[in-house]
């Protein structure tokens, strides 16, 4: 036996991968402001910067693309099961 979707379980799991999302964000963004911060000055340090900037920033950024893609399509299977219902 099929069970259908709850449209509203769905999007609220929508919801909580965008806030999660925007968490992730949050915490690259305090951690890269740490980084930046540092009391220390030579090339070792501006390597480091930019390693951990370019690295980890992109994995973060992909992260929110994706979160943001899958956030997106849940929302949208919502509405069309929302449609197929009417």
């Amino acid at each position: 036996m099929k069970k259908g979707m709850v449209p509203e379980a769905v999007e609220q799991m929508a919801q909580q991968i965008t806030e999660a999302a925007e968490q992730v964000q949050q915490a690259y963004t305090q951690a890269a402001q740490r980084v930046g911060e540092f009391d220390w000055t030579g090339e070792d340090r501006d390597r480091y910067v930019t390693e951990f900037e370019s690295t980890v920033g992109q994995a973060v950024q992909q992260v929110v693309q994706q979160a943001g893609d899958f956030a997106e399509r849940a929302g949208k299977n919502a509405a069309e099961q929302r449609e197929a219902s009417a």
